[in-house]
C-alpha cells in the first residue's frame, strides 16, 4: 500500500476504490448494493481493494438515494423478562446475518412509552418494525405513529385489525389446554389460574385454552380461581396470596407469565405451604432459573430465540420484496416437566 493511501484511511471514496479495482463507479456500487450481476474475478478485485484501503461507505448519503437505512427496531414490554430477551437477540442475530441493524426498545409494559419509542425510531428513518405490544396499548393507533412502515407482530398481536405484515407467536390455546391437562393428569380438580392483560390475545387464547381442559374433563370451570394479574412479579405474588388465603384454596396454581409464577413462587414460600406436596405450581415461558429454584418449575417453553429471529426474517423478507413464510407462523411450544407438580394430598370431588 503506498504512503498516499495510508495518509487517505477513513476519508477513502468510492472514486479511489474503482481506480485501485480498475473498475467503474457504478460496479463497486453494485458490487456494495448487491444490486446486478459481477464477476466473481471482479468481486474479489473489488473487495480486495475495499479492504487494502480501509473503504467504509457512507451510510447516510446511501440510505439517502436507496430510500433504505438497513436498519429495524423492536420494541418489547420488558427486558428484565428473559423471554424477551432471548427474543431480541434471535431478531439481533438473524439482521445481522441480513446487514440489518436493530434498535430497541423497552416499553415497561406502557403504551406512552412504547409509543414514544415508536416516534423516535420512525424519526431515525427505521425500514421497519418488529413489535411486542405493551399490555396498556390501544389498537389501531400505531399507524397514527408509524404511517405506513411495515410492521410485523412478535408474541402478542392486536385483537383488532391493525394493519401489519405478518405475526409470529405459538398456539397459545394448545399450549395452556395441554399444561391443564397434565394438571387434570395428577388428580387436580381445584386449578387456580393467573392470567395476564384482557387486553393481551396471548393472555385471552391462554385461559381459554384452561377452561375448555375443565370443561372437557367435565370440570365447572370456578371463577373465583380465575385472578388478573399484569405480568410481573408483584402481581403474581398478590394474587397468589389472596388465592391460597381462602378457605377453600386449590391444590395447584397455573400461571401464564414466567414473572407472575416467580412470584407466585415466593407467596407459596411466605405462606409456609410445601411446593408441590400441598399446592403445585406451572408456570408459562420456561427460564433458565427455573432449574435453580428447588423445587424445579414446571414450564411451557416458547421458542423464544425462534420466534425473534423468524419476525425479523418475516420483516426483511418483505423490505427486500422476497416471499416469505405464510402468517401467522405458529411454533411449537414444549412443556417442560420437572419438580413443582404433583397429585393432590387428597382426592378432589368433581
Amino acid at each position: 500500500m503506498t504512503s498516499k493511501r495510508k495518509r487517505t484511511v477513513g476519508h477513502v471514496t468510492i472514486r479511489e476504490v474503482a481506480k485501485a479495482a480498475g473498475a467503474s463507479v457504478s460496479t463497486i456500487s453494485a458490487v456494495l448494493n448487491k444490486s446486478d450481476y459481477v464477476s466473481t474475478k471482479m468481486r474479489s478485485r473489488i473487495e480486495r481493494a475495499i479492504k487494502e484501503l480501509k473503504y467504509r461507505p457512507n451510510d447516510l448519503a446511501r440510505a439517502l438515494r436507496l430510500q433504505k437505512t438497513h436498519s429495524i427496531a423492536i420494541v418489547v414490554p420488558d427486558l428484565s423478562n428473559n423471554f424477551y430477551i432471548e427474543l431480541v437477540r434471535g431478531a439481533k442475530d438473524y439482521s445481522a446475518s441480513a446487514n440489518y441493524t436493530v434498535l430497541i426498545g423497552d416499553s415497561r409494559e406502557r403504551w406512552e412509552e412504547e409509543r414514544n419509542y415508536l416516534d423516535s425510531f420512525q424519526r431515525r428513518r427505521i425500514d421497519g418494525v418488529v413489535r411486542v405490544p405493551a399490555i396498556d396499548a390501544p389498537s389501531g393507533k400505531v399507524k397514527s405513529v408509524l404511517g405506513n412502515l411495515p410492521v410485523v407482530y412478535a408474541d402478542r398481536y392486536p385483537r383488532s385489525r391493525d394493519a401489519y405484515v405478518g405475526r409470529v407467536g405459538v398456539d397459545n390455546h394448545l399450549a395452556a389446554n395441554n399444561a391443564t391437562r397434565y394438571l387434570l393428569s395428577l388428580g387436580h380438580s381445584r386449578i387456580g389460574i393467573i392470567t395476564g392483560g384482557a387486553s393481551g390475545g396471548t393472555s385471552i387464547e391462554r385461559l381459554e385454552g384452561f377452561l375448555q381442559a375443565l370443561r372437557s374433563a367435565g370440570i365447572r370451570p370456578d371463577r373465583s380461581l380465575i385472578h388478573e394479574g399484569h405480568n410481573d412479579v408483584e402481581s403474581g405474588h398478590d394474587r397468589t396470596m389472596h388465592l391460597l388465603t381462602r378457605v377453600r384454596r386449590p391444590t395447584a396454581i397455573f400461571c401464564t407469565n414466567n414473572m407472575m409464577a416467580l412470584g407466585a413462587f415466593a407467596a407459596i414460600q411466605e405462606i409456609g405451604l410445601s411446593c408441590p406436596e400441598e399446592i403445585s405450581l406451572l408456570g408459562f415461558d420456561d427460564f433458565y432459573w427455573a432449574i435453580l429454584f428447588r423445587p424445579r418449575l414446571t414450564m411451557v417453553r416458547q421458542p423464544a430465540r425462534e420466534l425473534g429471529m423468524t419476525a425479523a426474517r418475516m420483516l426483511i423478507d418483505h423490505l427486500e420484496g422476497r416471499a416469505s413464510i405464510p402468517t401467522p407462523a405458529l411454533l411449537a411450544t414444549q412443556l417442560i416437566v420437572r419438580d413443582s407438580c404433583c397429585p393432590p394430598k387428597q382426592p378432589q370431588s368433581r
